[in-house]
């Protein structure tokens, strides 16, 4: 397949994920239809694309719009993050798009899925999604990708206090898994302009850097310029704090409290050097980027 013939459709592109890898795209010239429920929106975030990108309005309630624009692609990118109805809808949407030709998905899921079944709500939503897609009979290919801790997460959980403290409920010297959105976003270029059979219906873990609360605590101490250290509080006490932010419901509050603070044995994965060709952003690189989250 030649990839200047071919056009993709995006889902989920104007987020810190999907943006990165629409602008790898653009950047190779590819032509793209991103669905949106703002079509402004996309238009503002890359308004020197224009010839490249075709723009559909609609949302998840109601997918006509998806059915009669998907037709004639080849690719799809897929990411949601409501997970209201989450499985469904990925499979809703898969199985219109295989139907209407499409011959490879890249769907985002999570590491969170590597952990067993059942053992996260995290976890087990993913699971259910990538289950739903890759049992829909003649279907194509399925390549899925399994972030770890995104590390956007850090410039809002490692702000510092007012007495210069950051704070978490994991040893201070255990290290943990961070991958940064414009990994992702770029592997999922890279998927989605190599040959399909390439990577058939791969799995990768994408885990970019290994850090530390007392390293974690240095980084921020270097950006803000005074020392900023870490301190340890209770399961029961980060659960009060992540339900006091009302972002989020109790089943993600237990996640973040259990399975994703549990010790982490994974290392950084070799998926997104070989697919990439360069080393994976280190969470000190992505907090210097985005420092301003500090400042």
């Amino acid at each position: 397949m030649n990839i200047s013939t071919e056009r993709i459709f995006i889902i989920g592109g104007t987020g810190n994920i999907g943006s990165k890898a629409v602008q790898d795209l653009l950047s190779n010239k590819v032509a793209l239809t991103l669905y949106a429920r703002t079509p402004s929106k996309v238009e503002a975030m890359f308004p020197q694309s224009q010839n490249l990108i075709n723009i559909v309005e609609g949302d998840f309630s109601d997918l006509t719009s998806f059915k009669q624009s998907i037709k004639g692609h080849t690719r799809l990118f897929l990411l949601l993050t409501n997970f209201n109805g989450f499985a469904q809808n990925k499979k809703e949407i898969a199985q219109i798009a295989y139907e209407a030709g499409v011959k490879q998905i890249v769907d985002i899921s999570s590491f969170t899925v590597n952990l067993g079944w059942r053992t996260s709500y995290i976890g087990t939503t993913h699971f259910d999604a990538e289950k739903a897609i890759y049992d829909l009979p003649n279907r194509g290919r399925f390549v899925a990708l399994r972030p770890g801790r995104f590390m956007t997460n850090a410039l809002m959980a490692d702000r510092p206090s007012s007495d210069n403290k950051i704070f978490d409920s994991v040893d201070a010297d255990s290290c943990y898994g961070f991958i940064s959105t414009n990994d992702i976003g770029a592997v999922a270029a890279v998927v989605l302009t190599e040959d399909i059979e390439k990577h058939a219906d791969s799995v990768y873990s994408l885990t970019g850097d290994m850090v530390s609360p007392n390293q974690r605590a240095q980084i921020v101490s270097d950006i803000v310029g005074r020392q900023i250290n870490y301190q340890r509080i209770t399961a029961a006490q980060k659960y009060h704090v992540i339900m006091g932010l009302g972002h989020y419901d109790h089943r993600m509050a237990m996640d973040f409290c259990g399975p994703l603070a549990s010790p982490d044995t994974s290392v950084v994965t070799p998926e997104i050097s070989i697919l990439l060709g360069r080393e994976p952003e280190t969470l000190k690189e992505f907090l210097n980027a985005n420092k301003s989250a500090f400042l």
